[in-house]
């Protein structure tokens, strides 16, 4: 992945001047930091105890942390986690020039995406704590916020100084407030070799919890929350820039390929299956679930957990349905997933951290489609179908609450199934094909309810594929009735494009998509002249990418 100038980006709005110490919000939120310079004793144990608890965090890297640590570097980009800038060599900035200064950040960035393939921006943090008000500007001149923190644990001086595990915990809830920023350590001390931020950490967790706090990446600072997956899709990005695709075989088997700086796979999942396609969420960093309806006609569910890999495939306790499954999830660790029942009803499963599986439930409706979800909101969750009666149905849950009956949207009559996207906003877009083929669509805005079905053009030979990426900005995508891969967007506080082809040759299927918080796309499709899984991209700043063959023996995809 070639490196980005944060010269060319711009600062962040409204974040510019300060070296932030906590996060503005009455939200009881905590963003747990570690940063990372002189070695990687504490790497493994903090990755682990961040998995097992599900909770989320930032690290801030130096460049020489990556070079001479790449093993552990990539581990932390490749389970999801927020990665920062902290320099290339920890030196004391108050005595740099503006050159050596912007030198230090560039250069650091472009080494921990070089290694890792993770973007840092926006987020710096100064070496010792070191910095100024001119310090400060200059590391603004190239796109950076920097960061400090509302707690040190101290753990760093390590037992030789007097610090144990309970000190840590003590200091970190001493400090406890809304928006707290808790600096910790990855390395050991240099003298006595403990790890105390390490051996801390499930202590610190689980008394932070049992005061009712839960967990934020520093992009909680620009209104930004962690990253989930917002809309049911094959694929699943992470905000780290990880992307795992799964797909059905020609054999029936379910696949993966998966992008860690640079594409992998495709590798074979399992024994177990499958009939139709697969669903794909991430929620907490690095955690992947991928559901599928069996040739049994069973729920089956299949996880990778950072601490642990790949779990068995696993049957669920759904009983026979009559659909493949849709999943979304929430940056909280919490998962939907929806199907249309063999009594053609909308089904539900969701999983929560800390209570596990819920039993199916039956939410009632008629319907004549696959539902699709959309996760907006903390705990909001809202589903559409296609009615028996041609029209646009709808149910959601709202947080914690229960369950809506069902309604109709009261849009008139739609040519296809619905497909949605949400926003961490409460934002809801929902799509599909017309009665005459062209691309429909009706938003939702907290506030101002539900806007009329609009008309958006384009001549659609697929079902339309959306993706919510930067905050307000939502793509379309679709397969059009030529072959190739057209798209309509929208960015945020502007009008909707007018339908164009993206140019990347015919398809062998309609499109799916996934998104990264920051504008980057991921789009996806069958071969035409082979049963290959292809691929496209879109970076901002760079544009459109692809067509890029990714190999496989994909079934023939059904949209």
């Amino acid at each position: 992945m070639p490196a980005a100038s944060a010269a060319t980006r711009p600062l962040p709005p409204g974040l510019g001047g300060t070296n932030w110490t906590a996060i503005p919000t009455h939200a009881k939120v905590v963003a747990l930091t570690f940063d990372a310079g002189a070695n990687a004793d504490g790497v493994p144990s903090i990755l682990g105890t961040l998995a097992k608890y599900h909770v989320t965090a930032t690290f801030m890297l130096t460049g020489n942390f990556v070079r001479d640590f790449p093993a552990q570097a990539k581990a932390i980009a490749a389970a999801g986690y927020r990665i920062g800038n902290h320099s290339v060599s920890h030196p004391y900035f108050t005595t740099f020039t503006d050159g050596q200064i912007r030198d230090q950040v560039l250069s650091a960035e472009s080494q921990i995406m070089s290694v890792t393939g993770a973007d840092p921006w926006p987020w710096f943090r100064f070496p010792h704590g070191d910095y100024n008000q001119h310090a400060i500007s200059v590391v603004n001149s190239t796109g950076f916020v920097p960061l400090g923190w509302t707690v040190d644990t101290l753990g760093w001086e390590g037992t030789s100084g007097g610090i144990t595990t309970q000190t840590v915990l003590n200091r970190v809830l001493g400090s406890l407030q809304p928006g707290e920023i808790v600096l910790m350590h990855c390395g050991s001390n240099p003298d006595d070799h403990s790890t105390l931020d390490a051996d801390a950490l499930p202590a610190v967790i689980q008394s932070l919890q049992a005061r009712g706090y839960s967990f934020v990446t520093l992009d909680a600072l620009g209104g930004g929350t962690a990253w989930s997956s917002r809309q049911a899709s094959p694929a699943a990005a992470q905000a780290s820039g990880v992307i795992d695709v799964f797909w059905t075989a020609a054999g029936a088997s379910l696949k993966h390929n998966w992008y860690v700086s640079g594409w992998n796979g495709p590798q074979q999942m399992g024994s177990n299956p499958v009939a139709g396609e697969p669903s794909a969420t991430t929620s907490s960093p690095g955690v992947v679930d991928v559901f599928w309806r069996g040739t049994d006609r069973h729920l089956w569910h299949q996880w990778y957990i950072p601490s642990g890999g790949w779990s068995g495939q696993q049957q669920m306790p759904a009983g026979t349905i009559g659909g493949p499954p849709q999943a979304v999830a929430q940056p909280d660790g919490g998962v939907d997933v929806f199907w249309r029942g063999t009594d053609n009803h909308l089904w539900q499963m969701g999983y929560r951290p800390g209570q596990g599986w819920s039993a199916a439930r039956n939410l009632g409706g008629a319907l004549a489609s696959d539902p699709a979800p959309a996760a907006t909101s903390p705990g909001t969750v809202d589903v559409f179908w296609q009615g028996t009666d041609g029209q646009l149905w709808h149910a959601y849950r709202i947080g914690t609450g229960s369950w809506s009956a069902p309604a109709s949207l009261s849009i008139g009559l739609t040519g296809g199934a619905p497909t949605a996207t949400g926003q961490a906003s409460g934002a809801v877009d929902v799509f599909w094909k017309g009665t005459g083929g062209h691309l429909w669509r009706a938003g939702y805005t907290p506030g101002s309810g539900w806007s009329a079905a609009a008309d958006l053009g384009g001549a659609l030979a697929s079902n339309p594929a959306p993706v919510a990426s930067a905050p307000g900005t939502v793509d379309v995508f679709f397969k059009g009735t030529d072959g190739n891969l057209w798209h309509v967007y929208r960015v945020s506080g502007g009008a909707w494009s007018a339908a164009s082809s993206l140019g990347m040759g015919m398809l062998g299927s309609g499109p799916f998509a996934t998104a990264q918080p920051a504008g980057a796309i991921d789009v996806f499709w069958r071969g035409s002249g082979d049963i290959h899984l292809w691929h496209a991209s879109y970076r901002p700043g760079t544009g459109w990418a692809g067509p890029g063959n990714l190999g496989g023996d994909l079934y023939p995809i059904s949209w």
